[in-house]
């Protein structure tokens, strides 16, 4: 017979929404530089001569603002931001935000559409990530942290926040959660111990260094954290995918022991490692893009030197190392899973009405 679903406890979800608020004050980083000027909102008009052009200030006031040839076109009317210093006006760019209100709002009307409920505490996870990454895991880099004491708890946080709001609080999501901790853990060390065997400063990355030399911020610690963050996306989603092949396999057959469970997950985990591993190169190669094609159009430079360099060297340990953090998540989580959901199925039920029950 199937099991009998236990009434959903929802304890959990404010304690959750209201963690990365919380925290945030518990990590404090460096002081931010005092402003030399502002941003100022406005209305492109119509270019003034040389390089300079009429912009209304939301205050009805009328400047002679200078823009950089190398900007975009802009159309008389324009919503446009202002950089003011002193009596000086610089055109910064045009109004961008509020197309992503409408992005967004396409998003949820879709991942509801699509996926219900579900679909919509997705989004919602997604964005408390975010916010977790912004007021938790950043302010810990720029602190100068740069051991495992703040941040792999913070990434802990990070990983149930998404876990537990999508999937509930259950046994398919304890079985990811735990597999998607331990491989987190393991790859973080892990790419420590690569970075300090092979000389890795961190400091290929142009905005890395701009960060290192403004606030403090260690490089080689930026780097890390990258590398494990660029593969929990797959890992979340290759975990509770695990984990919910076996918790139906077990519903549909209570009786199977353990080995056959792992082994009917495994067929699936194999063709979506197949796809996963796709799927890492490529957003890799895609962030990667420029450095490769300024890379290959040097041919000049032995391929053996390129792939020495920090900068490409630095971007294929961190894809391979992502990678092996996906594949050690796949039988980690499908045996989790098997274990637990198979040891609850043939556990004896206590009779109805006993004190221990």
């Amino acid at each position: 017979m199937p099991r009998t679903q236990r009434p959903a406890r929802h304890w959990w979800l404010p304690v959750l929404l209201a963690l990365p608020l919380l925290l945030s004050g518990c990590v404090q980083g460096p002081p931010s530089p005092k402003p030399i000027g502002a941003y100022l909102r406005g209305t492109y008009e119509q270019p003034y001569g040389g390089d300079e052009v009429l912009v209304t200030l939301a205050t009805g006031e009328l400047v002679n603002a200078v823009s950089y040839a190398d900007g975009p076109t802009y159309t008389r009317g324009q919503p446009v931001i202002v950089w003011n210093t002193g009596d000086k006006y610089v055109l910064y760019d045009p109004v961008r935000f509020p197309y992503l209100a409408w992005l967004l709002a396409a998003v949820m009307v879709i991942a509801v559409a699509v996926a219900r409920g579900k679909g919509l505490r997705a989004i919602l996870s997604s964005a408390l990530t975010l916010l977790a990454l912004w007021t938790l895991i950043l302010p810990v880099l720029l602190s100068g942290q740069s051991s495992a004491l703040l941040t792999l708890p913070t990434l802990a946080f990070v990983l149930a926040l998404c876990v537990y709001l999508v999937h509930g609080w259950n046994w398919k999501s304890h079985a990811a959660l735990t597999a998607l901790f331990t491989t987190t853990t393991a790859g973080y060390f892990f790419t420590v111990w690569i970075t300090h065997l092979t000389f890795l400063s961190g400091t290929a990355d142009r905005a890395a260094v701009v960060a290192q030399n403004s606030y403090g911020l260690d490089a080689l610690s930026l780097y890390v954290v990258g590398v494990v963050l660029s593969a929990l996306g797959a890992m979340n989603d290759i975990t509770v995918t695990q984990a919910s092949v076996v918790e139906t396999v077990a519903d549909s057959h209570p009786s199977l022991p353990f080995r056959r469970l792992y082994a009917l997950g495994m067929q699936v985990g194999g063709d979506h490692v197949g796809s996963m591993v796709t799927v890492l190169v490529l957003g890799y190669a895609a962030g990667a893009l420029p450095l490769t094609l300024l890379l290959r159009a040097n041919q000049s430079t032995p391929l053996w030197v390129t792939l020495n360099g920090e900068a490409m060297f630095a971007e294929l340990a961190g894809l391979l190392i992502a990678l092996i953090m996906m594949l050690l998540a796949v039988p980690l989580s499908t045996a989790l899973a098997a274990w637990w959901l198979g040891q609850r199925r043939t556990r004896p039920r206590l009779p109805e009405g006993d004190p221990n029950s």
